[in-house]
């Protein structure tokens, strides 16, 4: 299959061995047909031109956690590499991991043209709260701050709560080009006693901060 033809899937599906507890599940596709053309020179935010991201501070949700790169591993679009412990949030850094070899997805770092993706557990029966438990809570203009691997520092503020189902997660989370946007996800709505699932997605859109 020419990879100018595909669409890369993802499903995600972070369980807890046995255990009843939090998990982020979401199916996704993008590629040349949905998320265009990369884009060119990041977009200053804060002090950050661009950088991995190292640490995610949302104050007003008690959210303070490192932040790791994952990708997806597997046949079919992989599964997510959402870091076990509950208390690391994960940067979507577009490499995925087949059995065929190695592909790797542009996407945006934050403070590039494009979406940040960043994603984390809600809580575990094991672990306890995760680092995105009060995702849910955020407020409209609530302040964010990443920190980049580099240094760097990138300021937003929360424009909108969405809250959809795991299989409606929007496409456009996954651009890499167009308007400056960090995107912070985690589950959340209901909680599915009899699957050990939540059964929504909870995404708080951001802005750079003026």
């Amino acid at each position: 299959m020419k990879r100018n033809d595909w669409i890369f899937t993802i499903v995600v599906a972070v369980l807890f061995a046995g255990l009843a507890g939090g998990f982020l599940e979401w199916i996704h596709s993008f590629g040349p047909k949905s998320g265009g053309s990369p884009s060119g020179a990041a977009a200053a935010v804060g002090s950050g031109s661009g950088s991995q991201a190292s640490r995610l501070v949302i104050p007003s949700i008690g959210a303070d956690a490192p932040v790791v790169d994952a990708g997806a591993t597997g046949p079919d679009g992989g599964a997510f590499d959402v870091p076990n412990s509950v208390h690391v949030v994960a940067w979507w850094d577009g490499l995925w991991k087949s059995p065929n070899g190695n592909v790797q997805e542009k996407v945006a770092k934050p403070g590039q043209p494009g979406v940040a993706l960043l994603a984390g557990h809600i809580d575990s029966a094991a672990q306890g709260h995760g680092a995105l438990y009060r995702l849910q809570q955020i407020k409209t203009g609530a302040p964010i701050t990443v920190y980049g691997a580099n240094g760097s520092t990138t300021r937003w503020k929360v424009t909108r709560l969405q809250i959809v189902a795991k299989s409606a997660l929007p496409k456009t989370l996954f651009v890499n080009n167009g308007p400056v946007r960090l995107a912070v996800v985690s589950c959340g709505g209901p909680f599915d006693a009899a699957t050990g699932h939540y059964v929504d997605n909870v995404i708080a859109w951001a802005s750079p901060a003026a």
